[in-house]
């Protein structure tokens, strides 16, 4: 879902994924599980991954295929585990602008609902670019969890 407000475009996707929050919150944010899926491209996941976990401690990523790569850095603003996640987001593909990211996370038996929205994005284009990275994102982040690795 794509809709425009005064912060510019907005990004929102949302997944019920097969597994408890605390699973999925570990997959945001330790640097050797988010390697195993973090990837805007169809796929193998290529990904190199650092983290502070805290706020105002910063994360970077490289996520490559074979014909391109994606470096993104960012900072933590929120650290609510394992509800919410919220994150700056920057890099050339944001215009170097810098944009913020939530990730809500609610249990649904032994499974969440995830909602990801990616606010202050600067053109429509960029939005659509990031609406395609995300859904591929998350697609990943279930194949993850259904390969069982998180144990």
């Amino acid at each position: 879902m794509v809709r425009g407000d005064t912060t510019g475009p907005i990004v929102q996707v949302r997944r019920r994924v097969r597994a408890g929050a605390e699973q999925i919150f570990d997959l945001w944010t330790k640097p050797d599980l988010m390697v195993r899926w973090m990837s805007p491209y169809p796929g193998a996941v290529d990904c190199k991954a650092s983290c502070d976990l805290r706020p105002g401690g910063a994360f970077s990523l490289v996520m490559s295929s074979e014909e391109s790569s994606r470096e993104v850095s960012g900072t933590y603003v929120q650290v609510d585990r394992p509800r919410k996640l919220v994150f700056t987001w920057i890099g050339p593909l944001t215009n170097n602008v810098n944009t913020l990211v939530t990730v809500e996370l609610n249990p649904r038996g032994d499974e969440t609902d995830l909602v990801l929205t990616h606010e202050r994005l600067p053109t429509s284009a960029i939005c659509e670019g990031h609406t395609r990275g995300w859904g591929n994102i998350l697609d990943h982040l279930a194949d993850a969890v259904s390969r069982d690795f998180l144990d």
